[in-house]
């Protein structure tokens, strides 16, 4: 399939090539401006960005001393023209130019330091995010270097209806109202990182995957992506777009580079990164390479606590990681409308660790690793109505070895003991393409079209080996015993879709978006040596799971159809309102589907090749509010899903139990999202508090019970101050997570009583030295968990961080 592929995607790019020459227009448009403040004073040396809404192309220009700008040659099309400087606040204009005549700006700048965020993942097309239907966070890369993050999962914790799983430098995972592991997307670069060999509910994609030097920005749609990127998408979608190698518009070849440090006091974890790069209008390249090294990190002030794998000292045991990261991307542009990019990421983890899963029963992964290629190239300006045309493909494998030990010492002479080792290594490996069209139907109307493809091929190999107490002789003593089969059987999982996506400006103030996928989804397994069903099992009970079939091969498929439907009313130019409603779904993978063996938390476990999507209904809508004195917005939710997969004990004759995935009963989960931040000007610099408030509530609605593994209420307060130029800053985030006791009566007693809450609070600050484009030197430095506080971030078993002093620097030259 793979090598059919490849001889597919190379016609493709010709076939693209060749449309581009043939479609592709001269335009003469001329766009021109001024840039002025409030007092009618010119504004020198600031910058303006023309976007195109449909291709996503932006021109960066800068204004002359009098505060007057240019650009010439300008395909059709509506263009967003971001215009800022240092001190002020970013303004933006739309402007219609309809390849013919040109048109005048004129931009009035406010004293402040709101810049405008853009997202490329809410819409597959750049839009600011205030003119979006669903709620988005974009983190960029300067945020990233300032808040000193021992990994991207990091960053989840302070955002709006997020928070995270997991503990360690390389696991932590993301959580998005409320849910996790494979019902939430992570994409790189827009590809899918997920794929169909990861458990749901006990585990997942670790978006430690991604080296974090490598990363350029992260963006978080919460709610439903189903219609524009299928699968997984139930509670978000989240883009990691990686660094790239920018075209240098001027004459000649331009070389610089970058280095990246990082130093984590409390566990010791260093980290750098080295990249150079060329550019030149037809041809640039970015090569960077990165190591990293974390040893076990330590708690907060333990208080006389003693706690399982962590030692009188607060050391959280088997919590270390090594990694590093690669990454080569060259791009070649043909002219000013068609360019091809060409990228290869090499990830490497080792030796990581599971916080706190020491003594009788460890676990760790000897590896995880990531190797991926892909290829993309875009053409734009085809056609009068034919604005962009883009085709990517790509080859992604994934290897990950899971081992685990069971050591229960011996108690003479009855009981010899017993020694388990399991190793299990899964190779999963994806190939996926993607065709994405922009069409401008009239002056009103964007569409955008597409046909995507991916497919994931999964080979498990396992070795258990285990000494037991052989009872018939006395005293017992330790029999071997070795079995190496596999607990998924050789299996592929992939789709076939169809999507369109509609944009529509009714009004001048009301934009309506509508979009709808249809999907066609397949199982398969083949014949694989060595697995087999439970001999525990019997005939009755293989029939009566369905699993009659599983060890010789099985086949499934099944077709989604999704769609949603959202509105962007402008009350007045600083008020929007905003709602969308949409159905959202996510098909049972390999892991679901077909394993069978001992569980990673006990029993025995058994595939379900029968079980039908799980699907929620999505509902959001929000008011948001922004000029350049405020910024801020209000939003609520309410998600009621169905046939949600959940690992039920299926039959409790088995001494140890049999569990399978079945599909049970309704939810709902909802809740609102609100954050603000409000600069204030004094003396040379803004003072800027910000607060964001999150609230969630998830309710069986089979049982009327709670919904578990549900945190109800996060605060982030932070204030900043800044100098008007951006060189110093500094500030405080405090972050404050209620405790929850709205739990269902068995996890409440299980769990031993409420999930508690905690406060916690950082600060940090740093320098910038700039000198021209040039060259810049920055310092960021900080204390994480400032009171060294003991907590975990709930529902997670390993308690958290304590204090740690963290140091950051970033040295580039152009």
């Amino acid at each position: 399939m793979y090598s059919k592929l490849n001889k597919v995607s190379v016609p493709l790019i010709f076939i693209l090539l060749f449309c581009s020459i043939v479609f592709a227009q001269v335009s003469s448009s001329t766009l021109s401006g001024k840039i002025t403040d409030a007092d009618g004073a010119m504004i020198p040396n600031s910058t303006v960005k023309v976007r195109n809404v449909v291709t996503g192309k932006e021109l960066p220009v800068r204004a002359d001393s009098e505060g007057n700008f240019r650009v010439e040659n300008l395909a059709k099309g509506i263009y967003k023209i971001v215009a800022g400087a240092s001190g002020f606040s970013e303004e933006t204009k739309s402007v219609s130019i309809d390849g013919e005549t040109g048109s005048n700006v004129i931009f009035v700048l406010n004293v402040g330091n709101f810049a405008e965020s853009v997202t490329v993942t809410a819409t597959r097309t750049q839009v600011a995010t205030i003119d979006t239907a669903v709620p988005v966070s974009v983190i960029d890369r300067k945020q990233i270097e300032q808040q000193n993050l021992n990994t991207i999962g990091d960053v989840f914790r302070s955002l709006p209806g997020t928070s995270t799983v997991n503990e360690g430098a390389f696991q932590v995972r993301p959580k998005i109202r409320g849910l996790d592991s494979n019902r939430v997307l992570v994409l790189v670069d827009g590809e899918r990182l997920n794929n169909g060999r990861t458990s749901t509910g006990l585990s997942g994609i670790e978006v430690g995957l991604v080296g974090t030097e490598q990363i350029e920005t992260v963006e978080v749609v919460r709610g439903s992506g189903s219609v524009l990127y299928g699968t997984d998408a139930l509670g978000g979608t989240i883009n990691i777009i990686t660094k790239d190698a920018p075209r240098n518009i001027d004459d000649g070849f331009r070389f610089g580079g970058t280095f990246n440090g990082f130093f984590s006091s409390n566990e010791t974890g260093r980290r750098g990164n080295v990249s150079v790069r060329g550019s030149s209008k037809f041809f640039s390249f970015r090569v960077a390479q990165s190591l990293e090294r974390y040893e076990n990190y330590f708690t907060g002030d333990l208080d006389g606590r003693m706690l399982d794998g962590v030692d009188e000292n607060g050391e959280v045991l088997n919590a270390q990681s090594h990694g590093s990261n690669t990454q080569i991307t060259t791009r070649f542009f043909f002219d000013n409308d068609n360019d091809l990019r060409l990228n290869y990421e090499r990830r490497r983890g080792a030796n990581i660790g599971v916080p706190t899963l020491v003594g009788v029963f460890n676990a760790f992964f000897p590896f995880s690793e990531r190797d991926k290629f892909n290829a993309r190239f875009e053409t734009r300006n085809l056609s009068k109505n034919l604005a962009r045309l883009s085709g990517s493909f790509y080859y992604q494998k994934q290897n990950r070895n899971f081992t685990n030990i069971l050591d229960v010492p011996a108690a003479p002479p009855f009981f010899p003991g017993l020694y388990q080792f399991s190793e299990t290594v899964t190779d999963t490996n994806s190939v996926g393409f993607d065709l994405q069209s922009n069409w401008i139907l009239g002056s009103k109307n964007f569409l955008t079209t597409g046909f995507s493809f991916f497919r994931d091929e999964n080979k498990d190999k396992r070795f258990v080996e285990t000494f037991s107490p052989d009872f018939s002789v006395f005293p017992p003593r330790l029999a071997r015993r070795v079995d190496n089969s596999p607990s998924v059987p050789n299996a592929n999982f992939g789709s076939f879709a169809g999507f369109a996506q509609d944009q529509f400006q009714f009004t001048n103030r009301l934009q309506l978006i509508g979009g709808i996928r249809i999907e066609r989804f397949f199982s398969n397994s083949s014949p694989t040596n060595d697995f087999i069903l439970p001999a525990i099992l019997s005939s009755e009970q293989i029939a009566a799971l369905g699993l009659s079939g599983l060890a010789t091969g099985l086949k499934t498929s099944e077709t989604a159809v999704t769609g949603d439907f959202g509105a962007v009313f402008r009350v007045t130019d600083e008020i929007s309102l905003t709602g969308r409603i949409g159905r959202s779904f996510r098909v049972p993978n390999l892991f679901e589907r077909f394993f069978t063996g001992p569980g990673s938390i006990g029993g025995i476990v058994v595939g379900n090749p029968n079980l039908d999507p799980e699907s929620g209904v999505n509902f959001d809508t929000a008011v948001k509010f922004r000029n350049s004195k405020f910024a801020g917005s209000v939003t609520y939710f309410n998600n009621t899903y169905r046939n949600f997969l959940v690992n039920t004990l299926v039959d409790d004759t088995i001494p140890v139990g049999l569990f399978q995935t079945q599909n049970v009963g309704r939810a709902r989960i909802q809740g609102f999202e609100t954050d603000a931040e409000a600069p204030f000007k004094i003396g040379l610099g803004f003072l800027t508090p910000s607060a964001s408030v999150s609230y969630l509530r998830g309710d069986d609605l089979e049982s009327g019970e709670p919904l578990d593994f549900i945190s109800p209420l996060k605060t982030v307060l932070n204030i900043r101050w800044t100098n008007l130029n951006s060189n110093y800053y500094a500030d405080w985030t405090t972050r404050i997570v209620n405790k929850q006791d709205r739990l269902s009566a068995a996890f409440f007693t299980t769990n031993g009583g409420a999930e508690p809450g905690f406060v916690t609070s950082d600060v940090s600050g740093g320098y910038t030295y700039r000198r021209g484009d040039s060259y810049r030197l920055s310092f960021n430095v900080g204390v994480k968990n400032v009171f060294d506080r003991f907590y975990n971030e709930q529902f997670v078993f390993a308690p958290a961080r304590g204090r740690s002093f963290v140091f950051g620097t970033t040295m580039e030259i152009n």
